[in-house]
């Protein structure tokens, strides 16, 4: 039975609908929430407990981040991701051999229920502080708990809205990532409060007020110390022979800010940043594409150096194509300063503690990957060919209409090879 175009048209009405509905069920949801602790201010709380003029500031501050977060989402992020789109279109110059699947990119752009579902839902926590701050104090620790850690969450979601707007990298998911750090840091504050000789008995109140506080702004220290406990109390077994992970802060240029944004995008270690794709990371952080490849960069190259990638950047060699272009000419894959390039392999193979052929087994091996080809290109997609004579490395890109050269590029890649691999070792 042929489906007609009526039909379509009233099945995706129909669609859309469903859709639209279940995108206000969300915002009503939200709106309620944020509501809530108002509402249940004024019809189930005593009416004698009245806020101070400082309490009362804090209810004018307590939507502030959801507020920021929709100005910007009106002023400027729109913008910043059609520059986005705009950036990544130009990489359409790439070779056919290169994997350009960019997919459809507005589909990493949030809608504006997004950003109301996130500014309202961080509202009603900061609102629950704010509610709850006139029974604060040491006769109600519980109480006392709670607000002081809201104060420290509070503080803690402005610093790092403050990196994610001079990045231009904030978004709705910073929004619900917040406002669940928020909780957590909330109700361990709550906790610590009910048994302070957990965390160390305070001297006097306002020790304890300070200590809720830092709870709140260091929630994820918090939780580390907590789980230290937790493994001491129940002796567990912290499998000693378990591979350890390469943090974040082995790459240069990713502070604490972009730290915080890569772990909200599920990127936690370096291991998890070698294997992203540049362009949808691009697209997901707002973050320039040339960052991006740049992070990427080093990172492939820390998963073999790992702790020794210091050694590395000491002689001048930061990320993974680095390395192969400096591989390629000491093996004579490429005309240009050998000898230098020989030099450089020594110094580094010394600093990295292993042998020199071992270093070129390894070059030659991360030479092949898929990643580091795609890489290379993504680096210098926009580059003008050198002049000749010039020594300066370069891959060349593979050309359909004439014959490859005795070193060409292959359909299925995009770094030079030579008729026949060199010898692992260095050469002679």
């Amino acid at each position: 039975m042929i489906e007609t175009s009526s039909e379509k048209n009233v099945d995706s009405w129909t669609v859309g609908a469903i859709a639209n509905s279940q995108k206000t069920l969300l915002v009503i949801i939200s709106a309620l929430f944020a509501a809530a602790p108002v509402i249940a201010r004024i019809f189930f709380f005593k009416s004698n407990i009245t806020h101070t003029p400082a309490q009362l500031i804090f209810f004018g501050l307590a939507p502030l981040p959801g507020l920021i977060g929709l100005i910007t989402y009106v002023s400027s992020q729109k913008g910043r991701y059609e520059l986005q789109k705009d950036e990544l279109a130009q990489m359409q110059s790439l070779t056919p051999a290169t994997d350009t699947s960019f997919a459809d990119a507005s589909k990493f752009e949030p809608s504006f229920v997004a950003w109301l579902n996130g500014a309202l839902l961080l509202t009603g926590v900061f609102l629950i502080v704010a509610v709850l701050a006139p029974h604060a104090s040491s006769q109600r620790p519980a109480e006392m708990g709670i607000v002081f850690a809201g104060y420290g969450t509070y503080v803690s979601t402005l610093w790092f809205m403050l990196g994610r707007l001079n990045a231009h990298a904030l978004s709705p998911r910073f929004l619900l990532n917040s406002t669940l750090k928020a909780a957590i840091g909330i109700l361990i504050g709550f906790i610590a409060a009910m048994s302070v000789g957990f965390f160390g008995k305070a001297e006097s109140a306002m020790s304890a007020q300070m200590l809720l506080f830092m709870i709140g702004f260091f929630h994820d220290w918090a939780l580390g110390y907590i789980r230290k406990k937790a493994v001491e109390l129940f002796q567990v077994n912290q499998s000693p022979g378990t591979a350890p992970e390469l943090p974040l802060a082995m790459i240069e240029g990713v502070d604490d800010a972009a730290a915080d944004l890569l772990d909200e995008l599920g990127i936690s270690t370096a291991q998890h940043l070698a294997m992203q794709s540049p362009v949808e990371l691009s697209m997901r952080s707002l973050y320039p594409i040339k960052r991006v490849i740049d992070w990427i960069d080093q990172a492939l190259l820390t998963l073999y150096f790992r702790d020794k990638i210091v050694a590395a950047r000491e002689v001048g060699v930061r990320g993974m194509t680095e390395f192969i272009a400096v591989y390629e000419q000491a093996a004579g894959i490429h005309a240009g300063r050998a000898d230098q390039a020989k030099e450089l392999m020594t110094v580094l193979a010394q600093k990295l503690g292993m042998s020199e052929s071992a270093l070129y087994l390894m070059a030659g091996a991360c030479r092949h990957d898929d990643s580091v080809k795609f890489l290379y290109d993504l680096r210098h997609f926009n580059e003008v060919p050198p002049p000749a004579g010039d020594d300066r490395l370069e891959i060349l890109k593979a050309d359909a209409s004439t014959p490859p050269p005795a070193r060409t590029v292959n359909a299925d890649a995009s770094l030079v090879r030579p008729t026949a691999d060199p010898p692992a070792g260095p050469p002679s």
